[in-house]
């Protein structure tokens, strides 16, 4: 139903990750989001081909922020720029955050270890907890293929995971 990973364990972070269809109430959960009410990143899935592609993005906005290095003002909006390929922040919002008629999202929860709110958080949304495994259903392949510029070269040799995850964490050292 969910996907739930730890973070760098330094810093004793877990993620959760959920999807959220039908969400009938998609501008209330942005202003949520946006006033700093709602404690959760969400995300469009027709960008994300799988799970692991946040946790690469929120596992270094959870260094940033732990080394006061974020580009951002929040984690959650951190994670989102960190999924992005641009450098520019309201781009990356824009392209990877909901919009307020969006009915599907992805929804992440950033928690201490030993820390359960995530059923606080989902309490908010309007819509159908569906099981992590349907995300593909969601997932636009040619939309995320142009986003990271990735070729069909490039997946004879590698997965479309692989290939995203890849640009995420080493963006900072790359330009695509």
């Amino acid at each position: 139903m969910t996907y739930k990973i730890e973070l760098d364990s330094d810093y004793r972070k877990n993620l959760s990750v959920f999807l959220i269809k039908d969400v009938q109430n998609a501008a209330e959960i942005k202003e949520m989001v946006v006033k700093g009410t709602l404690d959760c990143c969400v995300i469009k899935p027709t960008l994300i081909i799988h799970p692991f592609q946040i946790a690469v993005a929120a596992n270094k906005a959870v260094i940033s922020k732990m080394q006061d290095k974020m580009t951002t003002k929040t984690l959650h909006t951190e994670i989102l720029y960190n999924l992005s390929t641009s450098r520019n922040i309201t781009q990356s919002l824009m392209k990877f955050g909901v919009g307020e008629s969006d009915k599907n999202m992805l929804v992440g929860v950033i928690e201490e270890s030993g820390e359960d709110r995530t059923d606080n958080v989902l309490s908010h949304f309007k819509g159908i907890i569906s099981p992590i495994e349907e995300l593909p259903k969601f997932s636009d392949t040619a939309l995320i293929k142009k986003t990271y510029k990735i070729k069909d070269s490039e997946l004879a040799v590698s997965t479309l995971t692989d290939s995203v995850v890849t640009r995420i964490a080493t963006r900072d050292f790359t330009s695509v």
